[in-house]
């Protein structure tokens, strides 16, 4: 959209806005999410636990494909010509949780006796994003400033850690204060008996005898990547006992066919969490998964052919790879010694399984418990 078409739209979401801020709140929980999947279980929560909060859902088709799971009384694919409506979802609720960037903030402020909370999609970063990015280095600095007017009103930023929370004030241009170290729902079912029925489904379909999983999860990127050629070249591990899922990130599509056995493109039906479950070893890249994978232990690895170009767009951090202890390479002959290495696996399993105690402040399994006793059970 262009800039001048951005500034209108905001002008009358503004205008909008404020006149349904002369409005009286209401007891509303609305969700506002693009991918969801660390705020659904903050709604399931309510759904059992506070059967009269009402709960509306704005969401973006693309990335949540099932709305009608969250129950929710109201759900609104999101569009800029809904303003009005979206103006007057925001003016009245009493509690909003959001996953991402929400550009609508810019002209909304926070109302006093309202709540805005920050799930944000990832548990920490090896990329530059936010103010920190390539990106921000080029637009106005009008537009700049609107980036900042946004962070300022995400409310409370939920984070697993004191470190991560350490990571996101600069992307963000936040003080210390705003984030709360309340974990990471969407890891929660890892540590009780719901995984179970999805772990089971997993493995009859992709766990075999004598063969180990190899999960690859790149990240995205704004211009033609590696991932095929990365397929390709993991394709000789099927012939040494593993079976290769390559789970693409939501914004990619696979722009390529592949019927090579036991190489598999999975599907969105499940989470890459849920095939975390049944994961021998991650290999990613840029991702933030090895921050939530950490929870299980298993063995990462990032390959990073295209580590130069990356660097550019968007950006990485300067002290990557860590603060992940793990083996970093754009050498495809180096990291699948390193795969082929039980030794490797094993010194990596361990050294995850020691940051997740660096990374999580809180136990990990009941950040959703937390989250609803803070915002909603103090206040009744």
């Amino acid at each position: 959209m262009r800039e001048s078409i951005v500034q209108i739209y905001l002008l009358l979401f503004r205008i909008f806005y404020r006149i349904f801020c002369l409005l009286p709140l209401r007891p509303v929980t609305l969700f506002w999410v693009t991918y969801g999947d660390n705020v659904k279980p903050i709604n399931d929560a309510l759904l059992t636990e506070f059967p009269k909060e009402k709960r509306y859902l704005v969401y973006d088709k693309k990335f949540v494909k099932n709305p009608e799971a969250w129950s929710a009384e109201y759900a609104l694919p999101y569009r800029r010509l809904r303003f009005i409506r979206l103006a007057y979802l925001l003016a009245t609720s009493k509690h909003l949780f959001i996953d991402n960037y929400i550009g609508e903030y810019s002209v909304a402020p926070i109302r006093q006796g309202t709540k805005r909370i920050q799930l944000w999609h990832a548990a920490g970063t090896l990329k530059k994003f936010g103010l920190t990015s390539s990106r921000s280095l080029m637009v106005p600095k009008h537009v700049l400033r609107r980036f900042k007017r946004v962070y300022q009103r995400y409310g409370d930023f939920i984070v697993p850690g004191e470190a991560c929370a350490k990571q996101f004030m600069a992307p963000h241009d936040l003080h210390r204060t705003v984030f709360k170290t309340l974990g990471v729902p969407r890891t929660d079912y890892w540590f009780n008996e719901q995984h179970q029925t999805v772990k089971k489904q997993l493995s009859d379909i992709y766990v075999k005898p004598k063969r180990r999983i190899l999960l690859y999860a790149p990240t995205y990127r704004e211009y033609n990547g590696m991932e095929g050629q990365t397929v390709r070249q993991l394709e000789q591990l099927t012939d040494q006992g593993w079976t290769i899922l390559v789970k693409l990130h939501p914004t990619v599509r696979s722009m390529f066919t592949h019927q090579k056995a036991h190489v598999h493109f999975v599907t969105d039906e499940y989470s890459i969490n849920d095939y975390l479950l049944i994961t021998d070893v991650l290999v990613t890249d840029y991702s933030s998964i090895p921050f939530e994978s950490c929870l299980l232990g298993v063995p990462t690895v990032l390959y990073t052919p295209d580590i130069d170009t990356y660097r550019q767009i968007p950006g990485i951090i300067d002290s990557y790879p860590d603060p992940l202890p793990v083996t970093c390479t754009d050498q495809f002959e180096i990291m699948l010694n390193w795969i082929n290495s039980d030794v490797s696996l094993q010194e990596s399993r361990m050294a995850m399984e020691q940051f997740k105690t660096i990374w999580y402040t809180e136990q990990p399994g009941q950040a959703t418990r937390r989250i609803v006793d803070h915002y909603y059970r103090k206040v009744r």
